[in-house]
């Protein structure tokens, strides 16, 4: 019986052996088909929420969501720029997982944070004083793990943001210079 079902597991090049690039092709495809039907999923599920809210949101080719409600002429933030921001992050079902009243205000360096690559982009479109609305699909939040704490694994995010200072960065080193 042993024969016969060994016999039987060869594949179509009459070994039992797949090349690992083969294999590594086809999951490769596989996680693709899986990663793309969830982004479109998380879409249409964040198209709802902005319709129940009555926003009218932005959306940029990374897949982030914005909207600033409240505007002014203050000093934009840049890229390597220490921003002071409020916030209140939230699921999509309302649940409030970290808020500037139980933290206190957060501080980032623009670009340097790797948790939250759509934090980064959303900050950049913003100005000092102004208040936006970020929803941030897993990709640009924390992804498949989560936070390991309040983020569950591929969590949409709702941000309430408003920039409280900026501190440019007067170190920055254009890398087209030769010291």
């Amino acid at each position: 019986m042993f024969l016969l079902v060994s016999c039987g597991t060869k594949n179509k090049q009459g070994n039992d052996k797949v090349p690992y690039s083969q294999l590594k092709k086809e999951k490769k495809e596989e996680s693709i088909g899986i990663n793309q039907d969830m982004i479109e999923v998380n879409k249409d599920v964040i198209e709802k929420y902005i319709v129940r809210h009555k926003w009218e949101m932005t959306v940029t080719e990374t897949g982030l969501y914005y909207m600033i409600y409240q505007q002014n002429d203050g000093l934009k933030v840049d890229s390597g720029d220490e921003v002071e921001f409020s916030f209140k992050t939230s699921l999509l079902n309302g649940d409030v997982l970290y808020d500037s009243e139980s933290t206190g205000n957060r501080k980032m360096v623009i670009d340097k944070n790797q948790d939250e690559s759509g934090l980064n982009e959303g900050l950049k479109l913003m100005k000092k004083g102004e208040k936006a609305y970020f929803i941030l699909p897993p990709h640009l939040a924390f992804g498949v793990a989560g936070d390991s704490y309040r983020i569950p694994p591929y969590s949409v995010l709702v941000y309430d943001i408003e920039v409280v200072d900026i501190k440019h960065n007067s170190e920055a080193v254009d890398d087209n210079i030769v010291l």
